[in-house]
């Protein structure tokens, strides 16, 4: 079995060494063994472990999230109704996210058409001093 070095797994993994150890700290990646003069030596599969978790990152997961998605991947015994529960909460969430965006972007639209020589009017900033959304200042 090869071992390998943080800095050959970072480069392996296209991550800095900075983000293998706070992965180690947060545990998402074990802790490895040391050599005698305290080399950390990774076994080869951490960096698929790290590219796994890179891409469930880039997917819009948290490490926290992530952390439960690993734990189910490497067998953690859970109940299909707890991994459905957790999928439609997921889902819930994000719809949210889309209808903000939604909403972020109507209103960058907005702005952007705004041709007032006043940025006191411009529509973009009124909702931000006012602490609204577009969907609230209709209702």
């Amino acid at each position: 079995m090869a071992y390998l070095t943080i800095g050959e797994l970072s480069k392996r993994a296209s991550v800095n060494l900075e983000t293998v150890r706070y992965y180690e700290k947060r545990g998402l990646i074990a802790e490895p063994p040391r050599t005698r003069a305290g080399y950390r030596m990774y076994d080869e599969s951490v960096v698929d472990d790290i590219r796994w978790i890179r891409q469930a990152q880039a997917i819009g997961f948290t490490l926290q999230e992530i952390l439960y998605l690993k734990a189910l991947r490497d067998g953690a015994a859970s109940s299909e109704a707890e991994l459905r529960c957790y999928a439609e909460e997921k889902i819930t969430e994000i719809e949210q996210r889309i209808e903000q965006l939604q909403e972020m972007k109507a209103l960058l639209e907005r702005a952007a058409r705004h041709s007032s020589e006043s940025l006191s009017t411009c529509p973009l900033l009124q909702t931000i001093k006012q602490g609204r959304t577009s969907n609230e200042q209709k209702n």
